[in-house]
């Protein structure tokens, strides 16, 4: 773990070196985790495993894990800037680039304005806002005792009823963290969405209501729209993207399929959108063998 300032902003990095050496040395991954997550996100999903095919690289985006936190600076524009001059300090010229969820819109812009630099995208359960205007994030059907409780906990049920992106979900899970305790909290969530606790620590659901209550990051990811769906045409890297078949980003997944050129599209049955966390494997596999191939075709091309 290091620690590198771009852009005024210092970011928390994790680097991996090559672990096979019996390979010849690969090209450099990297990683970008999504809203509310931090680099630790890959080493639950195994992502480790991947530097057998090259060196790896994560991160924690600004405002997230250990990076800083500023007041502004939060759009995807200003992520994909981060991006660019990390690679630079790192001396990445050419890499592979894996995301998941909100990193996807990040790794997207990133390749659409340096394509040189990117050789393919593996995109894990990624909104592509420009092809999923919303997100059907409502809250399901309630039982009433999770309803009574959720109330008595101070929490207004026809307003999340009405959530419609990420961000009001994400809120929503980590105000139930910190309101429930762990405890209560994960069966509270289990009832509710098929899953336990998003957030590792109270610290970590606290740090991300502050960052979208004090911070601009509400205003600056929703004001931003640094691409639209004719340029997704443009790219002409081998995209692979994953989508859990429970996921709310579904549209997008096939809606790249559709548009990206060399895009591949691979539904994993029956999860949701942290799938990677919750089982790994089914990350893991298609991603090896996907950048396996990639690295294989350049080679005889």
């Amino acid at each position: 773990m290091s620690f590198v300032s771009v852009n005024g902003v210092r970011l928390n990095v994790v680097e991996m070196p090559q672990r096979s050496r019996r390979r010849k040395p690969g090209l450099p991954i990297v990683l970008v985790h999504g809203l509310a997550a931090s680099s630790a996100f890959w080493y639950a999903a195994g992502a480790p495993a991947l530097s057998l095919l090259g060196p790896c690289m994560a991160y924690d985006l600004r405002g997230h894990g250990k990076s800083a936190r500023p007041d502004s600076g939060y759009s995807v524009t200003d992520m994909a800037q981060d991006l660019e001059a990390l690679m630079d300090d790192r001396g990445i010229e050419r890499a592979d680039l894996v995301a998941h969820s909100f990193g996807g819109m990040v790794t997207l812009l990133f390749a659409l304005r340096h394509p040189e630099r990117v050789r393919s995208l593996v995109l894990v359960d990624v909104r592509v806002r420009p092809l999923q205007a919303t997100v059907d994030v409502k809250l399901p059907r309630v039982p009433p005792g999770v309803a009574r409780r959720l109330e008595a906990l101070g929490f207004d049920l026809e307003a999340l009823a009405r959530a419609d992106d990420g961000m009001d979900y994400l809120n929503f899970v980590a105000r139930i963290q910190l309101e429930a305790g762990p405890e209560e909290a994960a069966g509270l969530l289990k009832a509710l969405y098929r899953h336990s606790l998003l957030f590792r620590t109270p610290k970590a659901a606290r740090r991300w209501i502050e960052l979208t209550e004090r911070a601009s990051l509400v205003a600056d990811i929703q004001g931003d729209d640094p691409f639209d769906r004719a340029d997704l045409r443009r790219l002409q890297q081998p995209v692979l993207t994953l989508v859990g078949g429970r996921s709310t980003t579904l549209a997008s997944a096939r809606g790249l399929a559709r548009i990206c050129p060399q895009a591949t599209l691979k539904v994993v049955p029956d999860v949701g959108h942290f799938f990677p966390v919750s089982k790994p494997k089914l990350f893991l596999q298609p991603t090896l063998r996907f950048l396996h191939a990639v690295a294989r075709n350049e080679a005889d091309g």
